[in-house]
């Protein structure tokens, strides 16, 4: 696997409580401010394919706008069954008042 770093927004973009949509070489990534940690995670609701940085962020979960499936963005899983179901999260790096995301991308 090899690492990238890609930077993806200010910090200033992004204010506690809100949400944006980022999208690194062709894959669609949230990113969520939590009382100001930011957490990424992949966009896409594992029920249909809703956008979920279109839903709404309460504390540290995110609601699909489309059917409602709720998911822990610190984590990726889902609060309401199914249960077992994730959706992808990455790493975050904060360097002088920029966003950063990992990506590990396969060889």
């Amino acid at each position: 696997m090899a690492r990238e770093m890609v930077r993806v927004a200010a910090l200033g973009d992004i204010p506690p409580g809100r949400m944006a949509y980022v999208d690194i070489s062709g894959l669609p990534v949230a990113l969520a401010n939590v009382d100001g940690t930011i957490y990424a995670f992949g966009d896409s609701c594992r029920h249909e394919g809703g956008p979920l940085s279109s839903g709404v962020l309460i504390g540290d979960m995110v609601t699909c706008p489309w059917h409602g499936w709720t998911y822990n963005v610190r984590t990726g899983k889902a609060l309401v069954p199914p249960v077992g179901i994730r959706v992808p999260v990455y790493d975050v790096l904060l360097q002088g008042g920029d966003i950063f995301v990992l990506i590990d991308w396969p060889d």
